[in-house]
């Protein structure tokens, strides 16, 4: 009958029922903290048979260890509550959690890989004597404050905020590579100016170099296709530059100057026995933009010598001697009887730690290779000499007070090392709790590194407005391209950055900066297109382009009146650098003046001049 249903049907059905809820019953989802994990977990129940759910299982038990599935607040980090979608990981985000401090080859410095160098300053030192005090150590800063931050509360003048992170005028220190290192020390270099922003294509053919050796070692001679210009930030150094008809030794201390012309020999010895050497270095490369290569005659385990590139015939004929012992005296290869005996005894100075450019030299070595060395007066070098050093403390400061002071050495025929590279070298020092006043240099684009302490940095630049806030730094690169588009609407940003020892920012021209010292802090700057250059100040009693600006002119520019320009302005009776905590307020209060001003039909108080400083 069509309406029975037979016993067999009956049976296989109850049999179906039971095999799925065997099923189901033997393959629970499991239970985690992370809500993330347990959506991915929910999901993998809709699979249709078990492999494929134990498999999709296996998948989502390690998202519950994966830091980017945490939901980001802002101020905290917490996990993704159930129902909320979660943010994708955005071009230009590091990921401050996974960062893991890098390998060391057998306790040496060594070329970081490139992901690794883009996340953390992550090398360690070898020696506690070389590692930094644990007051100086660099800490994780998080962002303050939210990007796309409006300021003022009215339409028209808000002000855009960009931290560290999102700032493409600031270069941390993770952000150099080791190219050269090992117990005795390292030489790093900073990426590429250019590679950051579009914005730097001036300075492709700039690079930044840091040098970084012990007591009592020597970098090796070598010479390079760049120009280079290095100053010593700390310690003692001998510096000997030669070329084919002579050869100059040199005994600088901190604050001298030195510049290598191109193809020329040179190799840096740390004169001093307990105090480090360090050495910032601006290179411009002659052949390729932006690369430039160092080519050393003797070989070390990071380079190989460049005459082992010649043929046999030809190193027989440029040495006037016989192959074998070219290549005993200079390329210690199979090398025997008395001279083997002395490559091995010279081997045996340079131990597994001491083997690279830079190598640690006895006391007899330093006598030897300071014996001839000159000192550097006070006045400098009265030679033309493009290869004479240079004081950048020579003379009184240009600006100065109690606040700070500022040396600066142009490219003049005083100074022919500079002259033809148009380029100008900078040294300011900021005593604690000073700031440099806000100001800008009308035609210089400054490179300046960090040489000691730290502090707070404020740029300001005009860029087009964009209308979706909270863009990465690769997606800022790409507005770059349409920057120049006419007719845009353009907005004033705030670009600020925690600088600490190491760190590395550029001063576009043109762009206000304002600088203040948390600690002590000591800078130093490179100027490209220095020649006719003008620091320009904003605000202060001297050398105030506000102040130059007529009084009418004021009138018709500034919410308040030209009275009440000049009158501000000459609140601030300090120059150049000043206390960076504002003066006490008047007995009354700003919101009392401001209604009183309405109330006599005034414009307001003058809010726009540096409001992007506040």
């Amino acid at each position: 009958m069509r309406g029975r249903v037979s016993p067999l049907m009956l049976l296989l059905g109850i049999l179906v029922l039971a095999s799925v809820s065997a099923t189901q019953a033997k393959s629970p989802y499991r239970k985690t903290e992370n809500p993330c994990a347990q959506r991915c977990l929910q999901s993998c129940q809709q699979e249709p048979d078990d492999l494929k759910q134990k498999a999709c299982e296996s998948r989502c038990t390690k998202l519950e260890y994966d830091p980017r599935c945490v939901y980001d607040t802002g101020a905290t980090n917490q996990r993704h509550p159930p129902g909320e979608r979660t943010r994708g990981r955005q071009p230009g985000d590091y990921d401050d959690d996974r960062r893991q401090p890098r390998r060391e080859e057998g306790g040496r410095w060594g070329p970081a890989e490139p992901r690794e160098r883009e996340r953390e300053e992550d090398w360690r030192q070898p020696r506690e004597d070389w590692r930094r005090p644990s007051h100086q150590q660099p800490r994780k800063i998080r962002p303050e404050g939210r990007e796309g931050e409006q300021e003022w509360g009215t339409p028209g003048s808000e002000v855009r905020e960009e931290t560290s992170r999102n700032n493409p005028f600031y270069f941390p220190s993770r952000r150099f590579s080791t190219r050269y290192g090992n117990q005795n020390g390292r030489i790093r270099v900073l990426q590429r100016f250019d590679q950051r922003s579009k914005q730097f294509q001036n300075l492709q053919n700039h690079r930044i170099v840091q040098i970084e050796a012990r007591p009592n070692t020597l970098v090796l001679p070598k010479h390079a296709d760049a120009d280079n210009i290095l100053v010593i930030q700390q310690g003692q150094a001998t510096v000997t530059v030669a070329n084919g008809n002579n050869r100059k030794s040199f005994n600088l201390d901190e604050g001298h100057a030195l510049r290598i012309p191109s193809g020329f020999i040179s190799y840096i010895l740390n004169r001093h026995d307990n105090q480090n050497l360090r050495v910032a270095k601006i290179s411009m490369p002659v052949n390729t933009p932006g690369q430039f290569e160092d080519f050393f005659p003797a070989s070390s385990r990071d380079q190989s010598s460049y005459l082992q590139g010649f043929s046999r015939n030809t190193l027989e004929a440029a040495f006037n001697a016989e192959f074998n012992e070219i290549r005993r005296v200079l390329l210690e290869e199979n090398a025997g009887g008395e001279q083997e005996e002395r490559g091995q005894r010279r081997r045996s100075t340079r131990s597994s730690d001491n083997e690279g450019v830079i190598v640690k030299v006895s006391k007899e070595h330093v006598q030897e290779l300071t014996k001839h060395a000159k000192s550097v007066s006070k006045k400098g070098s009265e030679e033309e000499d493009i290869t004479n050093p240079i004081n950048l403390r020579d003379g009184e400061p240009d600006l100065s007070n109690n606040f700070g002071r500022l040396f600066e050495v142009k490219p003049d025929k005083k100074n022919p090392q500079l002259q033809d590279l148009d380029m100008m070298l900078t040294c300011v020092e900021i005593k604690e709790g000073a700031l440099m006043l806000p100001h800008f240099n009308s035609k210089a684009m400054v490179i300046v590194v960090v040489n000691k302490g730290t502090g707070n940095l404020e740029l300001v630049a005009v860029r087009k407005e964009q209308q979706q806030r909270g863009r990465r730094e690769q997606e800022w690169e790409e507005e770059e391209e349409d920057e120049e588009e006419e007719g845009s609407n353009r907005e004033v940003r705030r670009y600020t950055a925690r600088l600490k020892e190491g760190d590395v920012f550029i001063m576009p021209a043109a762009h206000p900066v304002a600088i203040n010292a948390s600690s002590e802090l000591h800078l130093l700057g490179f100027g490209i297109n220095a020649e006719n250059n003008h620091r320009i100040f904003l605000a202060g009693d001297k050398d105030n382009v506000i102040d130059q600006i007529e009084k009418q002119a004021k009138d018709l520019a500034f919410p308040g009146s030209g009275e009440q320009v000049e009158k501000l302005i000459k609140n601030q009776r300090e120059s150049h650098f000043v206390s960076a905590r504002p003066q006490s307020q008047s007995p009354s209060s700003p919101e009392k003046e401001d209604q009183e001003e309405e109330n006599q039909g005034g414009k307001g108080p003058l809010l726009s001049i540096l409001k992007a400083f506040n």
